[in-house]
């Protein structure tokens, strides 16, 4: 009998489709199992989760099963972002189908929050701005997560937190399948949006909610609400007002509060309109109330290859080869972020480098919001006479126009 049920299925030992040895168990929900593999081809150690099927489930539910599952495949692979979980293949063995990821060496945030209770204010300023990241690439590809938790988000020893697990991934796109209603009540209970609660259709705005449940989790070392079950959760998310942020934690600031509140909002025109728009914020709070930071994140050799990445991205848009440079500029976002240096010039020229080559791929329009947004941060971060604020402010009104 293996993990999930089945006699003879899939279980530590197997080798998937001759490639992804199966070696330790890390866990599962509902939908699937992920164990820690070897891929055995490029001899490197990774992350595999299997659908799970049950023998007790009538054929609809393996196929409505199957269908989100491959869903979430095709949803995950069409990420490539620093906050986000990376995949680097999918498959089906003997009919079972499977996701392969990169093998994160963190810690999620449920066991971050047992282990060390409420976080710093300038941490979880940090941690809230890289979620947005990954959230706001998400949502500008149509993504909506719509399980938002902390088991879903992952802390590395660096400090670079990414965005794990679109099992229950939506697309706006209303031409696709679907294999679950759009309406049914899915998500957890303790972190999830009134709209999902009630099983009304789920935004954008329905991942920002459980982003501020996270986020007050992070301070105050719970959920906004407590119940027994998930129908009094569900109560709660839709009828009651959670307790102020600063009456669990008083030195929370002002601005940091009034924005988890509004995350927290009843109706979802009610809270910000975007992700981008809450990283903003929260980058702006960072600059303003965090410890001093070293003049540059980017020292010595550091700062070398990081431009020298972005050097590449230029060259290869230079020929027309936008996917390559996209490419190349995700790589150099990727270092910077791991040498905690988000908000310094390298970092927004890489993002410009990144629009540029989406425009490339895909035409101005699909890139002037991303652009205007852009435009906004570089200034605000590096303020409005900086050469690269002028060249991105420029660039965004040219295509806006």
């Amino acid at each position: 009998m293996s993990e999930d049920g089945v006699a003879g299925e899939i279980g530590v030992g197997t080798v998937l489709n001759g490639r992804y040895r199966l070696e330790e168990s890390l866990g599962g929900g509902g939908f699937g199992r992920v164990y820690a593999a070897v891929d055995q081809r490029l001899s490197r150690r990774v992350a595999v989760k299997v659908l799970t099927l049950r023998e007790e489930w009538g054929d609809g539910d393996r196929s409505e099963r199957q269908g989100r599952f491959r869903r979430e495949t095709v949803a995950a692979a069409a990420l490539s972002h620093p906050n986000v979980a990376t995949v680097h293949d999918a498959g089906e063995h003997e009919g079972r189908p499977f996701l392969v990821m990169e093998l994160l060496n963190g810690t999620d945030f449920r066991q971050v929050l047992l282990e060390r209770g409420g976080l710093p204010v300038a941490d979880v300023l940090s941690y809230g701005a890289q979620i947005c990241a990954g959230l706001q690439h998400a949502h500008e590809r149509g993504l909506i997560h719509r399980d938002i938790k902390p088991e879903n988000v992952m802390l590395l020893p660096d400090g670079v937190v990414k965005i794990c697990d679109f099992g229950l991934v939506t697309q706006r796109d209303t031409t696709l399948t679907r294999y679950t209603d759009p309406h049914a009540v899915l998500g957890s209970p303790r972190f999830f949006s009134p709209e999902q609660a009630q099983g009304h259709e789920v935004t954008e705005q329905s991942d920002l909610y459980s982003l501020g449940c996270v986020l007050y989790a992070m301070l105050a070392e719970g959920p906004p609400f407590t119940a027994g079950n998930a129908v009094g959760y569900a109560y709660a998310h839709v009828h009651e007002t959670p307790e102020r942020i600063e009456s669990r934690r008083p030195e929370v600031p002002a601005d940091l509060a009034r924005l988890i509140h509004r995350l927290l909002a009843k109706r979802p025109e009610d809270r910000p309109a975007g992700a981008g728009e809450v990283a903003l914020r929260l980058r702006a709070m960072q600059r303003s109330g965090a410890a001093p930071r070293t003049p540059s994140a980017l020292v010595n050799g550091a700062r070398q290859v990081v431009w020298t990445m972005l050097e590449d991205g230029e060259g290869l848009l230079a020929q027309g080869r936008f996917a390559d440079a996209d490419r190349r500029y995700w790589q150099a976002l990727q270092q910077i972020t791991r040498l905690g240096a988000e908000d310094e010039p390298a970092s927004f020229a890489a993002l410009f480098g990144r629009a540029r080559a989406l425009e490339g791929l895909n035409g101005a329009a699909a890139v002037s919001r991303r652009l205007t947004e852009l435009a906004q941060n570089t200034s605000l971060a590096l303020g409005p006479d900086h050469p690269l604020s002028r060249c991105v402010a420029a660039y965004a009104a040219s295509r806006a126009e």
